[in-house]
């Protein structure tokens, strides 16, 4: 949601819905494992990484955002934003802990359990007679821990794409194509000043999606997210690869 309060000033807030899919399982066991070993295989599974399917919250953001038209080109826009998250993402207690004395516990965090500052810029520019290029860039910048001791993943993405107009979408406005490439870079979060092993990753990605306005202004966008590499401190062999996203948003 964006309130202009003052042209060219703007509030802007942010509040997502996430659905977390996660899927574990034992490979390469060994032949002459015994059906007790692999019994055992499987309880730890269970107990550290089930396949499970979480939705919550994540953390809100607010920004106060500035732009300005015809920048560089008659059409283009641009906007800078600053602001910070509001932690209202669900959290857990440190999985570690939990797992030494053989306790069910969970990794997925929805939030980091505090006011993290976050910094925005997009641009974009007309091509050719109807079609849009832009980019856009945030970063994420926690610098204290929650009252579990967690201390979330510094976050840095950007992204470039374009839009043509698809003609009219229902009893809405023109709908628009989107493409693009996005680079995401997750350092690695910390429990009581330790990092988590299973965090942090760098991925590009490419995009796919629709945009559109409804009879009542409302901003929607339909994005599918599509994985092309993936690299993670301890590689991604043996640890996790990052699956599809797909991202509905809908904007007053």
């Amino acid at each position: 949601m964006e309130y202009t309060f003052d042209e060219p000033w703007a509030v802007r807030w942010r509040l997502p819905i996430e659905q977390k899919s996660r899927t574990a399982s034992i490979g390469s066991i060994d032949p002459a494992a015994t059906p007790i070993e692999i019994e055992a295989m499987e309880r730890n599974l269970q107990l550290h990484h089930p396949s499970r399917t979480l939705t919550g919250f994540g953390d809100m953001e607010m920004l106060l955002c500035w732009h300005r038209h015809d920048v560089g080109k008659e059409g283009a826009f641009f906007s800078a934003s600053a602001g910070t998250t509001f932690p209202l993402g669900r959290t857990e207690g440190n999985p570690y802990i939990a797992g030494d004395v053989g306790e069910s516990h969970e990794h997925i965090q929805f939030g980091n359990g505090t006011f993290d500052p976050i910094v925005e810029m997009f641009y974009s520019r007309p091509l050719g007679e109807d079609s849009i290029i832009s980019a856009f860039c945030q970063g994420r910048f926690p610098g204290s821990t929650n009252d579990e001791g967690f201390q979330g993943s510094q976050s840095i993405q950007g992204g470039i794409g374009a839009m043509k107009p698809l003609g009219n979408f229902g009893a809405g406005e023109t709908s628009f194509g989107l493409a693009g490439l996005l680079y995401q870079d997750y350092g690695q979060a910390t429990w009581d000043g330790v990092i988590d092993p299973n965090s942090g990753f760098t991925t590009l990605s490419g995009t796919l999606g629709i945009s559109w306005k409804d009879e009542e202004f409302r901003n929607w966008s339909l994005t599918l997210v599509l994985p092309i590499s993936i690299d993670t401190p301890y590689s991604s062999v043996g640890s996790y690869e990052s699956g599809p996203v797909l991202s509905l948003g809908v904007g007053f």
